[in-house]
C-alpha cells in the first residue's frame, strides 16, 4: 500500500511539470495506461493526494522491538489443575502435598504452575537474611520438587506461567550483572532446567487462554484492589479470568444486560502462611480444577485448604 501510495504521488508530480504519459510510465515503470487512470482520479475528485495521507508515504521508524504478547492457547477437551504461589523453598509441605493428592484424583491432564512457584528470595531488591541468601540451595530444592511433581503426573501437560517472583533473576541480571544478561543458561527457564522435566515456559505476562476463561498469575495489571480483589479484576479483564498472586481465595460473578455471566476467581497460595515480612495476613492455601470443554465453556472449582482437608 505504502509502494503504490508512493507511486501516485510521483505519477502527479510529474504530470504537474508537463511529462507526457508515455515519459510519466517509463520514469515510474509502469504503463501509460496505468498513468492515464491515475491522472482521471486526481482529476475527477479535484483531490490531488487522490485520498492518500501524507503518513501513507512517510517512512516511520522501525520499532526497537515488538512483542505481541500472543497468548498461549489451550483449546479441546482439558482437565486442568492449577497451582501458584508456592514460593519454593518457603512452601508449606502439607498444603504442596493436599494439594498434589487432589489434583491428582480430578485425573487431570494438564498442569498449570501459575507463578511464584520459585521464590528467588536471594536475587530479590527487598532487604535479605544474609543466613538465606543461597541461589544453590533455592535452586536444589526447587529441582527437586519439579522431579516429584513430574513423578506424580508422568502424563500431564505441565505449563509454567512466569509470575513477578520469577521475574527476580533477569531483574537482577540487568541490575547487577549485565554482562551475563545473554548468558543462555541464566534464563529463568534455563536456570531451573525446566526442558529436563518437560515443563512449558509462558513469560513476557503473557496470558494463558482456556478457551472463554483467561488465565494470569496476577501481577500483569500494575494496580488492584486491596480488599476485593475479584470484582477488581473482573472490572479490568472485562471477561473471566483466574489468577493467583494475592494468596487468597475469592470468587465474583455478574450476569450483564444480556443475561450473560463473567466472572473472576483468585486461587490460594501453597506457601508459608507466617512469612517473617508479613506474619499477620489474609492468606489462606488453595488450588483450583478447571474443566474445559470442547465448545470453549469451562468450570472452575476453587479450593481452600486447611491442614489436610480440601474444601
Amino acid at each position: 500500500m505504502e509502494e503504490e501510495a508512493v507511486k501516485k504521488l510521483k505519477i502527479l508530480e510529474l504530470f504537474r511539470e508537463g511529462l507526457s504519459y508515455r515519459e510519466i510510465a517509463e520514469r515510474c515503470g509502469t504503463t501509460k495506461d496505468y498513468v492515464k487512470k491515475v491522472v482521471y482520479e486526481w482529476r475527477k475528485r479535484g483531490k490531488p493526494e487522490l485520498g492518500i495521507e501524507v503518513a501513507d508515504v512517510l517512512e516511520i521508524p522501525e520499532p526497537l522491538y515488538e512483542n505481541e504478547r500472543k497468548p498461549y492457547i489451550l483449546k479441546g477437551y482439558r482437565r486442568i489443575g492449577i497451582i501458584n504461589d508456592v514460593h519454593f523453598p518457603y512452601h508449606d509441605k502439607v498444603a504442596v502435598r493436599t494439594a498434589l493428592k487432589a489434583l491428582l484424583r480430578y485425573e487431570i491432564d494438564t498442569l498449570i504452575l501459575n507463578g511464584d512457584i520459585v521464590d528467588f528470595y536471594s536475587v530479590s531488591f527487598w532487604e535479605r537474611r544474609p543466613d538465606r541468601r543461597n541461589l544453590q540451595v533455592e535452586r536444589d530444592i526447587v529441582l527437586k520438587a519439579f522431579d516429584v511433581i513430574r513423578k506424580v503426573f508422568p502424563d500431564a501437560k505441565i505449563i509454567y506461567k512466569e509470575g513477578n517472583h520469577e521475574e527476580r533473576l533477569e531483574r537482577f541480571l540487568m541490575r547487577k550483572a549485565p554482562e551475563l544478561w545473554d548468558v543462555e543458561e541464566l534464563k529463568t527457564e534455563n536456570f531451573l532446567r525446566l526442558s529436563d522435566f518437560g515443563i512449558e515456559y509462558v513469560k513476557d505476562k503473557r496470558r494463558i487462554q482456556a478457551g472463554e476463561l483467561d488465565i494470569i498469575h496476577g501481577h500483569e495489571y500494575r494496580s488492584y484492589a486491596s480488599v476485593n480483589i475479584a470484582v477488581s479484576y473482573l472490572r479490568k479483564a472485562f471477561r473471566n479470568v483466574l489468577l493467583g498472586h494475592f494468596h487468597r481465595k475469592q470468587e465474583e460473578t455478574k450476569k450483564d444486560i444480556r443475561d450473560e455471566l463473567s466472572g473472576a476467581w483468585i486461587v490460594g497460595c501453597l506457601c508459608d502462611l507466617k512469612p517473617d515480612y508479613a506474619p499477620h495476613n489474609e492468606w489462606v492455601h488453595g488450588f483450583a480444577f478447571v474443566e474445559l470443554y470442547e465448545n470453549g465453556h469451562f468450570s472452575v472449582k476453587n479450593h481452600t485448604i486447611q491442614g489436610e482437608e480440601v474444601f
